[in-house]
């Protein structure tokens, strides 16, 4: 998988270099150079806090379109997504780094105050599910799980204790650095 991995990211620093940013470059290669040491502090955690690093590694890539796409810096502080304690889904806010990322990726607005719940999410990503014609694309969906999952590793350790042993949770945090990494490319 390292050697797979490697080839992913010198095909995202070409498709980076290809847009010709000038100064923007910069800020690009650097989310890619954070993706990558967060990527690497995944490895090194166990499932107990490997969701943090897990998202963090998703909003430093989303970044990364974010700066080739638009042409500007990255100024966004905000998630632009919300849980509740003891919830098991995500709502989507007006503002924020999730609603620039989806439109960018999608091309359409997500509605503030649509839900998503995890298991809606899983099912809603190929490389965890067989699915076909789902409403989000398998980026933002991973994306809002990525967060969904972050946030409960951090706030709500005994819930999140009772998915860390679920396949399908399993397999999404093994298989979404290298998936989520081929839907970056894919979208430069």
């Amino acid at each position: 998988m390292v050697i797979q991995m490697d080839s992913l990211w010198e095909e995202l620093e070409k498709r980076v270099r290809s847009y010709n940013l000038g100064e923007l470059e910069r800020e690009a290669l650097l989310n890619i150079h954070q993706a990558r040491e967060y990527l690497l502090a995944l490895g090194d955690a166990s499932t107990l806090t490997g969701p943090l690093y897990l998202f963090y590694y998703m909003v430093s890539l989303a970044r990364v379109i974010y700066v080739c796409k638009k042409r500007s810096p990255f100024k966004e502080v905000l998630h632009g997504l919300t849980t509740r304690r003891e919830e098991t889904c995500v709502t989507v806010k007006a503002n924020g780094t999730f609603p620039i990322f989806h439109s960018i990726i999608s091309g359409k607005k997500i509605k503030p105050g649509t839900r998503f719940c995890i298991e809606e999410l899983l099912g809603m990503i190929p490389w965890v599910s067989n699915v076909e014609n789902t409403p989000l694309p398998a980026i933002s969906a991973s994306y809002l799980l990525g967060f969904l999952l972050s946030m409960l590793s951090r706030y709500e350790p005994v819930i999140w204790d009772r998915f860390r042993e679920d396949h399908n949770i399993n397999l999404f945090l093994k298989e979404t650095p290298r998936m989520f990494l081929q839907e970056v490319i894919k979208n430069l």
